[in-house]
């Protein structure tokens, strides 16, 4: 078919539904035991992965994924601690020679204690980039030989708005969700022969177990806590927090052949937030 000027006209050939597929795909969670990893765990396997849930709550993960399959999909979950580099390339060589693949990796492990600069010391420092940034970066490492050999594959990292601007007693987090940020740009240029993509996702204010759990620190000054969380509320442009699947989404956008063409960015998920 041809326009009236003689250009024709070129449809896409490739069916949405194919895009959203992962049909054959093995794809891993790290931190999937709750929150934005269960979320995205349960959109993976929907879109026809199998998912393998990492996690250092190994119970969690083994329940998470049971709940998943009574959901008719695929899942399983194993105990995963990501400050463990040889236990980490152990757990990934498993994976990988038990499915034959490795296509899908989403590093969503992360700690966010609140505490202010002046009370925070080396070990919080230390373990915070040691599961934020160290994690991402081992079980990237002892995926990508594995996506390579299966023709590419997409690494997605959990990054934050706070890497972007920071909002106080989160130093310690900010730093590390930075980190996280230029990471996912080296790597995605480090790792484009073997076609592997690297992308983030960057949550704004999401309503999960492990946000409430990061706030204890705050709870013995409850006025404080009260006006951070007002305040914090009245920023977002859409006017409600976020929820674990409003991150799975995008999670499964750049897992999946949608984003075929993306690499190396950054998708933004706080409501409009960063606006104000």
């Amino acid at each position: 078919m041809t326009t009236p000027n003689e250009e024709p006209i070129t449809l896409p050939a490739t069916p949405l539904a194919e895009l959203y597929g992962l049909k054959g795909k093995v794809a891993f969670v790290t931190g999937g035991a709750r929150g934005i990893g269960q979320a995205a765990a349960f959109r993976l396997a929907e879109a026809g992965a199998h998912v393998v849930i990492g996690d250092s709550n190994q119970e969690g993960a083994v329940a998470t994924a049971a709940a998943i399959r009574d959901r008719g999909v695929s899942a399983e979950g194993v105990g995963l601690d990501v400050t463990d580099a040889s236990g980490v390339t152990a757990t990934i060589n498993r994976v990988a020679e038990k499915h034959g693949r490795f296509d899908v990796l989403v590093n969503n492990a992360g700690i966010f204690p609140f505490r202010p600069f002046f009370e925070s010391d080396d070990a919080l420092w230390q373990k915070t980039y040691e599961v934020n940034v160290m994690g991402a970066m081992r079980c990237t490492r002892a995926a990508a030989p594995h996506m390579a050999r299966a023709g590419g594959g997409s690494v997605v990292n959990l990054a934050s708005i706070a890497g972007m601007r920071p909002e106080g007693d989160l130093a310690h987090y900010e730093t590390s969700k930075g980190a996280v940020l230029m990471m996912t740009k080296s790597l995605a240029w480090e790792l484009k022969e073997l076609r592997i993509r690297v992308n983030a996702v960057a949550p704004g204010g999401i309503q999960t177990p492990g946000a409430r759990m990061s706030i204890e620190p705050l709870l013995s000054d409850p006025k404080k806590l009260m006006a951070r969380s007002r305040g914090f509320f009245q920023r977002i442009a859409l006017k409600r927090m976020g929820e674990p699947d409003d991150v799975a989404r995008a999670i499964l956008f750049l897992a999946t052949p949608m984003s075929d063409y993306v690499t190396g960015a950054m998708v933004l998920v706080d409501g409009g937030f960063l606006l104000s």
